[in-house]
């Protein structure tokens, strides 16, 4: 059994230390000093760009559903009480009692005064009411995660989908000047398509959002940088002139570039 509520208080304790800590990873030594903790093993994350406002063509297959498929596959599933990066920010923009769904093996070796196992209809209906709220999705496997719950031997079977706001989600809050190690290991889905279209002013509004500084603005109008761009989706939901559009790849290819990056984590031997 994982790590019981006060023993994850115990841990969380260190929170304030995570700002600073992204600040400082760029510089030597700090940036030698925390490369093994960044390795894709043990730290590796994907966004995916959930939101009902982003448009997609007919019979494709929209990165939600891939995220209900996911869920579908699972082994276990468990529903976090609450979002961690809200309760310690104190958020005031979202809901903090909405939290991370854990999926794979870990998630059966959970404490249930953490949350509490859930079936596949719960889990799908808590991935649409993040949408509506307008969160992005964002799943992976992070070595601290596991630590805090106590599930770390169980790493290899350990998956969070998370649906964290942009002001308060431990990874992308202070990310625009954190380590390159630390930035190169959230993977887009190369499935998804990031665009600028003519309705651009050059407002700036992505530009400031980027979680990575991903986008310029030049003549006037917004330039994406498709190596850093990480397809969150979020640029696309708060331009106000609708002047950024996702595309999303046919013939099931956001499903199958997913599955194979995170299938063994989640599903049964």
């Amino acid at each position: 059994m994982g790590n019981s509520k006060r023993i994850v208080n115990l841990w969380l304790k260190l929170w304030p230390l995570s700002h600073p800590v992204k600040k400082i990873s760029s510089y030597p030594p700090f940036k030698q000093l925390f490369r093994p903790f960044l390795k894709q093993r043990v730290f590796e994350l994907t966004f995916i760009p959930i939101n009902e406002e982003i448009p997609a063509p007919e019979n494709s297959i929209l990165p939600r559903q891939v995220l209900q498929e996911l869920v579908k596959a699972s082994s276990h599933r468990f529903i976090y009480n609450g979002c961690i990066c809200r309760q310690e920010e104190e958020c005031q923009n979202y809901p903090r009692d909405m939290g991370c769904i854990f999926l794979g093996e870990a998630a059966a070796h959970l404490h249930p005064s953490l949350g509490h196992r859930a079936g596949i209809e719960e889990c799908l209906e808590h991935v649409e009411k993040m949408s509506e709220m307008g969160l992005t999705g964002m799943i992976g496997r992070l070595w601290m995660d596991a630590t805090v719950l106590g599930v770390l031997r169980n790493f290899g079977r350990f998956l969070v989908v998370c649906f964290c706001c942009d002001c308060c989600c431990i990874v992308r809050t202070n990310l625009r000047k954190a380590s390159p190690d630390l930035k190169a290991n959230i993977k887009r889905l190369q499935a998804v398509r990031v665009s600028v279209t003519d309705k651009c002013k050059g407002c700036g509004t992505c530009a400031e959002n980027c979680f990575v500084a991903a986008i310029r603005i030049e003549d006037h109008r917004a330039v994406i940088d498709q190596m850093e761009c990480k397809a969150c989706g979020r640029c696309s939901v708060l331009c106000p002139q609708g002047a950024i559009e996702l595309n999303f790849d046919r013939e099931d290819e956001i499903m199958r570039e997913l599955f194979n990056r995170v299938g063994s984590s989640i599903t049964a031997d």
